[in-house]
């Protein structure tokens, strides 16, 4: 096999010069590393991210990335603001809220945009006498850490209908798959209030849920997206460029090969393939997961598709929101500094449709 230096490789791919599978048996060099920090456990909801690794599409732009995880989304932008982590995949509300008057300025800002729809949801057993969001006074709210970023979100929500925390309802941290369904089954909690990859273990688990309704304009809300510190956006650019080329390598390969996509993360992270159970059935509730968390990446409008793409209306909706709820003090919160779209041109510089072609009939993830 004929050796590509990393910068040639990634050239080559670009251009659709070399296919898939060369360009995954071919190494690259001097690989530059990237530490990329999770706000939760990794889960099936983050295959799309672990099938751009599992399948050398990192490789290919020339970085080799460490995925590591936090328990929280306040626990993980803090390591992005002091360069312990070199990429961040947060929610919005802790950058928003550090952006207001008074406040101390992380030096941090968005720079690709992946959930464009919130996945955070409210959800109780079928036999709950809880039948909307109202019902939640004086109730115990099961959430995987009170460092997610759905906390201040859910509390603006409640402040909204006159509702207190520790007042009139209680925040208890649960942690997500077992424990949220130990909690569940045992009464803890009176709901559940988690992501769609979260939401997803339950029925996959035997706790048959109903889904809490909540008001539209907290449904559209976007969620987590990749973070960087400001110097880095300002001093590696490229290192960004080529991040967000892979994500979006993997999330269109995910897209045409669900099942490859389950595989690889099931081959990476094998705690994520359901033990004692069928093949079969597995593979359904991996896919019930991930078909989740897709509909929240392809939540795109009308027009061309802009993977990372962010528009001003997204953040301030989502500051009128925390306004609204007592959040955010001041909605003097300046909308450009939260976010960059100056590398999104870049993320889709790739043969989209070959890519897809090349994944579509793979059975398991190439050997590298």
């Amino acid at each position: 096999m004929q050796k590509f230096p990393a910068i040639a490789l990634r050239a080559l791919f670009a251009a659709g010069s070399i296919s898939l599978l060369a360009a995954i048996s071919a190494p690259a060099l001097a690989l530059d590393k990237v530490k990329m920090g999770t706000p939760a456990r990794v889960n099936i909801g983050y295959a799309p991210f672990i099938m751009t690794k599992a399948m050398g599409f990192f490789e290919q732009e020339g970085l080799d990335v460490e995925i590591t995880e936090f328990l929280g989304t306040s626990v993980l932008v803090p390591q992005v603001a002091n360069k312990s982590v070199d990429i961040g995949f947060p929610g919005a509300d802790i950058v928003i809220i550090s952006r207001q008057p008074g406040r101390d300025h992380l030096p941090v800002k968005f720079f690709y945009n992946v959930a464009r729809k919130n996945p955070w949801e409210f959800v109780v057993p079928v036999e709950s006498p809880i039948k909307v969001i109202g019902d939640l006074r004086g109730k115990k709210i099961g959430v995987g850490a009170l460092a997610n970023g759905n906390v201040p979100i859910a509390r603006a929500m409640f402040a909204e209908m006159g509702m207190t925390a520790g007042k009139d309802y209680e925040f208890v941290p649960v942690g997500v798959g077992a424990p949220a369904v130990h909690a569940i089954r045992t009464k803890q909690i009176d709901v559940f209030n988690g992501f769609d990859a979260t939401i997803a273990h339950l029925p996959n688990n035997g706790v048959q849920i109903r889904y809490l309704e909540q008001p539209e304009k907290y449904r559209a809300l976007i969620s987590n997206g990749f973070v960087a510190h400001d110097d880095t956006i300002k001093n590696r650019p490229d290192m960004l460029r080529r991040f967000g080329r892979a994500i979006t390598k993997g999330i269109v390969a995910c897209e045409a090969n669900r099942e490859l996509c389950v595989r690889a993360a099931w081959q990476l992270y094998p705690s994520l393939k359901a033990q004692g159970v069928p093949e079969d059935r597995a593979m359904a509730e991996s896919l019930a997961t991930l078909d989740a968390r897709l509909a929240s990446i392809y939540n795109f409008g009308p027009g061309p598709r802009k993977f990372g793409e962010y528009t001003p209306k997204m953040f301030s909706d989502y500051i009128d929101v925390l306004h609204g709820g007592g959040e955010l003090k001041s909605k003097e919160v300046a909308v450009d500094s939260l976010y960059t779209n100056a590398f999104v041109e870049d993320f889709s510089k790739f043969d989209a449709a070959a890519l897809q072609a090349q994944v579509r009939g793979l059975k398991a993830v190439p050997a590298r």
